[in-house]
């Protein structure tokens, strides 16, 4: 899934070249409003989170799995959109706590996949875990590249049609998980020697940065 995510974009050329003014963001929680870009290939700015119930709801979706997209009456007939972001955070329960690990491509601009209404707001659409991340989730967004875009909006019918996307991540502050704090350094890795890892991991799961490749996603 996905709960929080980045976008830098002072130090992106790709942004600048699209013309679009953002502040960099470091802790974008759900329903802020997001820089996606439409199935017609603009862009535009909307809030994350599909409301439940009409327009006076007080509960929000901001995820939808990929499997069931066509199925669930709320998505269904969501035109497609792109998120764009340089990183998202996903939280690994550690016996009692949660701890929260910061997924990347090194500063990277890519995409997820994501549903949208115009005046309405979206969602980030999710898919089981590669092998590696189940270590830190069971799901992660759907990833896209630029390359990908077109795929993505124009209707891949699964995400074995979209290529796989390497990616980094690392352990960082539980101050992520307030929205008081965006600045750079909720991304910094922090050192979590002596936490004990959970049931199917090892040790050296906090010891560094960790990848996952196309390999590891096909397993």
């Amino acid at each position: 899934m996905c709960g929080r995510y980045t976008l830098s974009v002072s130090n992106k050329p790709a942004i600048a070249e699209l013309g679009l003014q953002s502040a960099d963001r470091f802790n974008i929680a759900p329903q802020s409003q997001v820089l996606i870009q439409t199935d017609s290939g603009a862009h535009a700015s909307v809030h994350w989170g599909i409301p439940m119930g009409g327009s006076k709801a007080s509960r929000f979706v901001t995820n939808a799995r990929f499997e069931t997209l066509d199925a669930k009456p709320l998505f269904r007939d969501l035109a497609r959109c792109a998120l764009l972001t340089d990183g998202w955070y996903e939280w690994q329960r550690v016996g009692a706590k949660k701890q929260p690990w910061y997924h990347h491509r090194g500063g990277r601009l890519f995409y997820m996949a994501g549903v949208y209404e115009s005046g309405v707001g979206c969602a980030v659409v999710t898919q089981r875990a590669s092998e590696a991340l189940t270590e830190i989730h069971h799901r992660q967004p759907v990833l896209l590249d630029a390359h990908d875009l077109n795929s993505w909006l124009n209707g891949a019918e699964s995400s074995d049609e979209l290529p796989a996307l390497e990616i980094s991540y690392h352990p960082v502050s539980t101050r992520v998980g307030s929205t008081r704090y965006d600045d750079s350094s909720l991304i910094a890795p922090v050192d979590l020697d002596g936490v004990t890892a959970t049931v199917g991991q090892t040790a050296d799961l906090f010891s560094g940065d960790k990848r996952f490749s196309a390999e590891d996603r096909k397993r």
